[in-house]
């Protein structure tokens, strides 16, 4: 039996975390492994909010990341936010008996800010409607909160291994980690 393994894509908003983790699924579903995707994002919704985030969302990973590997599951994917080497050691202990790879997914500023306001856009246009300007506004400083974001987790030191997302799709994103990071089926 080979070993169980979780790589987690984290990074700033409007990366590309679950584009290309839920494209790194995809793919390695495609290698003939048997895998598993989530998104952290939705293992901590709930209200009233705990004081502690992190100790649910970690509490709810070892859960589910359990049920996978009740059924056979070997690779799980994650993403989702991710910000200290403590909170990385949390998660990591929540997977038992899976080892964690981080990717750390990275984009230039202005890609970053354009994705933020392209999103909404996209939302506008679906509605029928416009974005007024002061929601333009709030999505100029939430980019640059973004950015901001973006710069801290460079510094964090605790990526296994970091990608640019700009100027690649999420399928060559994808295959780029798993090709460093996934041995082949022998």
């Amino acid at each position: 039996m080979r070993a169980s393994r979780a790589i987690w894509f984290y990074g700033a908003d409007a990366v590309g975390k679950s584009v290309v983790g839920w494209e790194a699924y995809s793919q390695i579903v495609a290698r003939g492994r048997p895998a598993a995707y989530v998104d952290t994002d939705h293992l901590g919704f709930c209200d009233p909010r705990p004081d502690d985030p992190s100790a649910l969302v970690a509490a709810n990973l070892g859960a589910v990341w359990a049920n996978y590997a009740a059924q056979g599951v070997d690779h799980l994917v994650i993403s989702g936010i991710l910000v200290t080497a403590e909170h990385r050691r949390l998660f990591a202990d929540a997977l038992a008996h899976c080892s964690l790879t981080t990717v750390l997914l990275q984009a230039r500023p202005e890609t970053i800010r354009a994705r933020i306001l392209r999103r909404r856009q996209v939302e506008a246009a679906e509605q029928q409607t416009t974005l007024s300007d002061t929601v333009v506004e709030e999505l100029h400083d939430y980019g640059d909160r973004s950015v901001r974001f973006a710069a801290l987790l460079e510094t964090g030191g605790f990526a296994d291994l970091s990608l640019g997302t700009d100027d690649a799709t999420p399928a060559q994103i994808a295959a780029r980690a798993l090709d460093r990071l996934l041995p082949p089926v022998v």
